[in-house]
């Protein structure tokens, strides 16, 4: 997996679930997943560990390779 000085470059299911918890209002949106090479995490096991947290999929958005994310009031 890539490092920068030792540390991940991108966030694990872990440290994904904490932003989600320390942002309760937030929407967070998962980026980048299983398109790198150092990606530490499946969506789907991401999936798994949010849930297992209780955050729903409204509040931990995952979209597919090339799925458009719309935020806001329609």
């Amino acid at each position: 997996m890539a490092r920068w000085d030792g540390d991940l470059i991108v966030m694990d299911a872990a440290e994904t679930v904490a932003v989600c918890d320390a942002a309760p209002d937030a929407i967070v949106i998962a980026t980048h997943m299983e398109a790198l090479d150092h990606a530490t995490i499946s969506r789907k096991d991401l999936r798994h560990a949010a849930e297992a947290k209780g955050i729903a999929p409204s509040r931990l958005m995952i979209p597919e390779d090339g799925e458009t994310v719309v935020l806001g009031k329609p």
